[in-house]
């Protein structure tokens, strides 16, 4: 049963026309509608948006993307991406949902869930 990561609270924000380069390491939910290269660390749910363009690693507990992500991204539970979303990399997850249409150039690992 997919849980339902939408109203996952938000505690930091990249704001559109945002450019940051780095490391980005937050507790809680990030969300992401800027541009990032580097790395991202969340233990909690990281939201790209539409405008969201990351050229980085993403570490979460789930990934919600409709942004263009070229980076790896290993999420602890659940990764959903929706259009216009993009991913070029690795994905590794225990879930994934892909909406029709979405570009993925990669590979992707799922996990046995923890018992």
């Amino acid at each position: 049963m997919t849980k339902d990561y939408r109203h996952a609270k938000t505690t930091s924000f990249l704001g559109e026309g945002t450019e940051l380069e780095g490391r980005l390491d937050v507790r809680g939910g990030l969300r992401i509608d800027g541009k990032l290269k580097g790395s991202v660390h969340s233990g909690s749910v990281v939201t790209l948006g539409d405008t969201a363009h990351v050229e980085a690693d993403i570490h979460a507990r789930a990934v919600i993307s409709s942004g263009k992500v070229v980076g790896d991204i290993d999420s602890a539970e659940h990764v959903q991406l929706s259009l216009p979303g993009s991913v070029q990399g690795s994905i590794r997850t225990r879930e994934l949902v892909l909406e029709k249409g979405v570009f993925f150039d990669g590979s992707c690992t799922i996990t046995e869930p923890e018992r």
